[in-house]
């Protein structure tokens, strides 16, 4: 008579089993989370999608400052009125009180209350008003003899010197 036991499957062969028709029978299911679901402080950044928040999510108050906000320690600008005639340049309205505009030798002198040379400027003709500035440009130079100072010159279309109004920004690191 043949041994009954080498037919018997092992307890090992069993759990195989098991698991095999478990796997094919579909007896998983998924789980699906809405925000409410999610408690606070559970989910990491790296968990999260690229792009995915937008400012509702976000405590601005927990940012902080932001460091390109800290490059620039000061910015000035100024509108000066200038209009045709020697010596007769003024500032409209500026930054601080303490600047100060004088006309000689086709430039205007915008003075600041801090040195300026290791500065960026840019200036451009326009007016302190609503009227459409003439056509132009505008150019920009550290003055040589006050490192607190910018010298603006003011062309025409052809590259003449004209008096004209003018807006000068400069930013200081």
């Amino acid at each position: 008579m043949r041994d009954r036991t080498k037919w018997r499957p092992s307890p090992a062969m069993i759990v195989a089993i098991i698991a095999l028709v478990a796997a094919l029978a579909g007896t998983a299911y998924a789980q699906s989370i809405n925000g409410g679901a999610i408690q606070k402080q559970t989910i990491g950044a790296g968990k999260l999608k690229h792009k995915t928040l937008t400012g509702y999510q976000i405590n601005l108050n927990k940012l902080g400052a932001v460091p390109v906000a800290k490059r620039a320690t000061h910015t000035y600008w100024a509108v000066a009125d200038n209009p045709g005639g020697a010596g007769n340049a003024t500032l409209a309205r500026a930054s601080d009180d303490g600047m100060a505009a004088v006309e000689a030798n086709s430039a205007v002198t915008v003075t600041f209350p801090q040195n300026v040379s290791g500065c960026a400027n840019v200036a451009a003709r326009n007016n302190a008003g609503t009227n459409v500035p003439g056509s132009g440009y505008a150019q920009t130079n550290l003055a040589p003899i006050n490192a607190n100072a910018i010298e603006v010159r003011t062309k025409n279309d052809n590259g003449a010197p004209e008096d004209a109004d003018f807006h000068l920004i400069v930013i200081c690191p």
